[in-house]
């Protein structure tokens, strides 16, 4: 008996069914191998055959069930022939509204997964069955497996041919070795990364579209955009070349440090203003916070296929692929090791040492050990971590939201409420209101009140008369600072720039001016004899250092900050004049700035931008003349309403 022989819808059965084997293989495959190119490859040649295959399949498929019937009557809907055709109308519903999520939603569900799955499992079984009881009865037995097997080899060598040119087109040359010294950044194998792995943020947020949105206003975006690093980077290359301003690239400009871009280049300028971008953040691992400067490792992501492609249809199908079959995605952009405070010590630690003063080491900002050694982590009731108050929990509907729909906050609100308008950065008002009541501590996280974190100021003041308040004498009023809610010392960052004081002022009943300390003079000065919480840098001759040219530094003085729990008096005495009227009216407040004036003027000596001072908190009393100045009970201490001055 010849081929020809063979009816010809029996040899079209047989083809199909090859295709239903291609079709059962590779969409195993990637469940079975989800890692890797190859797996990508694989699923999208499944996607591609799939398609084709819809419509002639299901026209083969119902011929056959209309002949079966005519040929046996007596058949039932579920045996094995039925089965198949209507799990293959099942199979095709599923892959379609998969194929539809992952061209025009965000993410799918993976329970369609698992159901599109099951069934092709399922429709593969009973299709085996009836295809080998089938063949058993043939009466063309030579023929039995040849169009079958001839489908399978047709589209299993255009897969092979398409997966070898699509691999030899995504060759690539090694990446060269480098010194990412004086910063302690590296990569694993200490190569440079291509910046098109480090940088498309805004690629990120077309899936993850409020991380991406709260993201883009904060100050790990605009880490290397920040007008004041650039101020002290342009000094840094002037004064020491443009290699030693790799010790300040890898936290603000991580990007260019490990794409091996020339940081004062053009091109590493626009590759930088990434900042610490998604992937970046996404791709550390063994952040080690003992040592910081940026002690960090950062892995080389694997792209999908046509990840980067300048092609608006292959970029398409990149998505399709990610949000299909994100297992490379998930493995490469891995969280896991951003969820403790190790993590964020790596760059919120800092020293200098004699590569880069020319004299020894200097401890600097150490936002990490403040937290490791204070309550917020010794004590077992409260044990959080820095994601805990600067990246609270949120619910929202986010691919990477966790089983119970939450994600982490990408705002990581802290203290910076204004450079966001400078830079004209979208969300920025937004952004800037929401620092302002973190720092004024109208920011209330339900989720750490079993930790014993307050509702109120972040850091609470209080006023105290000393004795009686005297016309003619010399009087006392203590004023008490507590850190209630900051998980580190206040303030924290560096210290030489940043400047937080008390302010009080003491007017009587007619309105007069009788005391003031730490108001502001004409060119942004702290006045009179206040205290200031802040430290100063110093040079080789001992002279502060106001422009953060931390090559100069080698030592500091006067540092001042209150510790986590902790608190500082403070006493303020003036002679109170003759001729007042009572009660007198004593309003103190605790401010803060993010750069004093010296460093502002000195940095910026032509057009400075205007610095906003903040009032994190206040309170004001009253205490009667003539006789005891003990404050009256019930007066209010309040937190001030958050606002710039």
């Amino acid at each position: 008996m010849t081929t020809n022989s063979i009816p010809p819808s029996l040899r079209r059965l047989r083809a199909a069914s090859g295709v239903v084997l291609f079709l059962l293989l590779t969409g195993l495959f990637p469940w079975l191998a989800p890692k890797g190119v190859t797996a990508q490859w694989v699923l999208l040649a499944h996607i591609v055959v799939g398609l084709a295959a819809i419509v002639p399949l299901l026209l083969i498929f119902k011929r056959h069930r209309r002949i079966a019937r005519n040929i046996q009557p007596a058949g039932r809907w579920w045996s094995s022939g039925s089965l198949s055709w209507y799990g293959w109308i099942a199979l095709c519903l599923t892959g379609l509204w998969l194929i539809g999520a992952g061209l025009w939603g965000r993410f799918t569900p993976y329970v369609w997964h698992y159901l599109h799955l099951g069934i092709g499992l399922a429709i593969g079984a009973a299709a085996a069955w009836h295809l080998v009881r089938g063949l058993l009865k043939s009466h063309f037995p030579e023929h039995r497996y040849r169009e079958a097997a001839a489908a399978v080899i047709v589209l299993g060598l255009g897969l092979a041919l398409g997966g070898g040119l699509v691999l030899y087109a995504r060759r690539a040359r090694p990446r060269p070795r480098v010194s990412f010294k004086p910063s302690n950044a590296t990569t694993l194998g200490g190569r440079t990364i291509p910046a098109a792995l480090l940088k498309g943020s805004r690629a990120c947020g077309a899936c993850h579209q409020r991380i991406y949105r709260e993201w883009l206003p904060g100050a790990h975006h605009y880490s290397a955009t920040d007008l004041f690093y650039q101020a002290v980077k342009a000094n840094y290359v002037r004064a020491r070349g443009a290699g030693a301003v790799r010790y300040c690239a890898g936290c603000h400009e991580p990007v260019t440090l490990l794409s091996g871009h020339r940081l004062h280049a053009r091109t590493g300028q626009r590759v930088g203003a990434a900042g610490q971008s998604c992937a970046f953040c996404h791709l550390i691992r063994h952040a080690n916070s003992t040592r910081g400067n940026a002690n960090y490792t950062v892995i080389r992501p694997t792209p999908y296929l046509f990840e980067h492609s300048q092609n608006a249809v292959l970029q398409r199908v990149s998505d399709l692929l990610i949000r299909l079959h994100p297992q490379q995605h998930d493995a490469d952009y891995n969280v896991r090791d951003a969820q403790t405070a190790l993590y964020c010590g790596t760059c919120h630690k800092q020293y200098l040492n004699k590569q880069e003063n020319g004299w020894g080491f200097v401890q600097l900002q150490d936002q990490y050990d403040d937290w490791k050694n204070g309550p917020w982590h010794t004590d077992p009731r409260r044990n959080l971590q820095c994601q805990s108050c600067h990246m609270p929990e949120v619910r929202a509907n986010d691919p990477a939201r966790n089983a119970h729909g939450f994600i982490h906050d990408h705002r990581i609100l802290a203290a910076n409420d204004y450079m966001p308008s400078l830079l004209h950065l979208p969300g920025a008002r937004r952004q800037e209101q929401l620092v302002n009541d973190w720092m004024t501590g109208q920011t209330y996280i339900p989720a750490l009140a079993s930790h014993r974190w307050p509702k109120g100021p972040i850091l609470p003041v209080f006023l105290r008369a000393e004795g009686a308040f005297t016309p003619g004498k010399t009087v006392k009023l203590q004023a008490l600072v507590v850190n209630a809610k900051v998980g580190h010392s206040f303030p924290q960052g560096p210290l030489d720039v940043i400047q937080s004081w008390l302010q009080l002022v003491v007017t009587d009943r007619r309105g007069r001016k009788v005391y003031s300390a730490g108001e502001l003079g004409p060119q942004g000065q702290v006045l009179g004899d206040t205290v200031q919480f802040r430290s100063h840098l110093l040079d080789r001759q001992a002279r502060p250092v106001y422009t953060h040219s931390l090559w100069n530094v080698v030592g500091a003085r006067g540092k001042l900050v209150i510790p986590p729990g902790g608190s500082y008096a403070h006493t303020f005495q003036f002679q109170l004049p003759r001729g007042l009227a009572g009660p007198l009216r004593c309003e103190l407040k605790l401010l803060y700035r993010k750069f004093n004036s010296h460093s502002q003027h000195q940095l910026f000596p032509v057009n400075p931008p205007r610095i906003p001072v903040l009032v994190i908190s206040s309170t004001t009393q009253y205490v009667p003349l003539g006789r005891n100045g003990n404050l009256r009970a019930g007066l209010r201490a309040r937190a001030a309403v958050p606002g710039r001055r």
